[in-house]
């Protein structure tokens, strides 16, 4: 029993640091994907402007299991801090 409690505290840690990491980061990504959906541009034609390296990115920034509360409170954090400032 205190070998599971421990390695449940070892991942739950391990959790809380990457979601740490990765909140600025997150953050930072939201905003300029903001700023690309403010210059008209729709999301097709903007993949396809996209070199391969930056999908890739774009793919495992919004679809990997251990960002999902990152992405969570980096969203919620920019929606906060830019209330009133555009559509959505």
């Amino acid at each position: 029993m205190n070998g599971y409690y421990l390695f449940g505290l070892i991942v739950a840690l391990v959790l809380f640091v990457v979601t740490l990491i990765m909140i600025p980061i997150q953050y930072r990504y939201i905003k300029a994907m903001d700023e690309e959906r403010r210059k008209n541009v729709s999301q097709g034609k903007m993949f396809e402007d996209m070199p391969v390296q930056e999908q890739v990115l774009h793919h495992n920034a919004q679809s990997n299991p251990l960002f999902i509360p990152a992405n969570i409170i980096a969203h919620i954090l920019y929606k906060i801090k830019n209330k009133g400032g555009g559509k959505g």
